[in-house]
């Protein structure tokens, strides 16, 4: 990762300022399986280049334990940006596992391993890619629940296979994320922050994009008991009722 971030000193960086936005809506079909769905509108400067809108129809988690979460789905992404080509879009097939690494006093400490299989309207190959995720999470108050949630994490996105449409082995993007969730109810929690996108080198020249994140997700369930430490808004990461709170 420390590799990702230093880039060569004749490489030109352009610099994209964006919104990012995300409305998720999560409904419990039993106390461990979950369907979630989403969409990820964006706003973006003439020279970003970012999918302007990624929706994710239902995908389906399985808490396996408290420590462990399975999910798999399907993403499609409408793309654009400077010197990108008119009408691109990607389809993408997701396979994730989350799960608890540990704690440090207050911090939780969570990862995610993702496996993608990614088709665009520009090429017939399948591209097979995988993202590593880190993400630590606390109280910003001494409530140990219901309250705000400072969040870091660092998602590395590893091109294991090359497409005719442009994906090349090895590096292909590198996301940082400080921010906050603000839970407002037993069912539905804000998420403010700050986003880094570093997008491998093409041509000579690495798309850097500087996003602010506003995400509000939503449970549809009976009441929920909040966890200690959230990890971050996603399917099946809060706790449900008469359960333990997930760590």
């Amino acid at each position: 990762m420390l590799m990702c971030l230093s880039a060569p000193a004749t490489a030109d960086t352009n610099h994209g300022g964006q919104i990012w936005g995300s409305i998720q809506v999560t409904a419990p079909l039993t106390d461990d399986v979950f369907l979630t769905g989403e969409v990820q509108p964006r706003f973006s400067t003439r020279n970003a280049a970012t999918a302007p809108i990624t929706i994710i129809p239902p995908i389906i988690s399985w808490r396996k334990s408290e420590s462990l979460i399975l999910s798999a789905g399907y993403l499609y992404a409408f793309i654009d940006g400077a010197r990108l080509p008119r009408d691109l879009h990607e389809n993408r097939f997701i396979q994730q596992a989350s799960y608890r690494v540990g704690a440090i006093g207050r911090i939780g400490i969570r990862a995610q391993t993702r496996f993608e299989q990614r088709q665009r309207s520009t090429g017939k190959d399948w591209n097979l890619r995988v993202a590593q995720q880190i993400l630590l999470a606390t109280p910003l108050t001494k409530k140990e629940s219901g309250g705000p949630v400072g969040v870091v994490s660092a998602e590395l996105y590893w091109n294991l296979t090359e497409a005719d449409w442009g994906a090349r082995k090895g590096y292909d993007d590198l996301w940082t994320f400080v921010g906050v969730q603000l839970p407002v109810s037993s069912s539905t929690a804000f998420e403010l922050g700050y986003l880094n996108q570093r997008q491998r080198q093409v041509n000579g020249r690495v798309n850097m994009n500087h996003a602010a994140v506003i995400g509000v997700s939503f449970q549809l369930a009976r009441k929920i008991v909040p966890p200690k430490v959230v990890p971050t808004t996603g399917p099946g990461l809060q706790a449900v009722a008469d359960r333990e709170p997930v760590r």
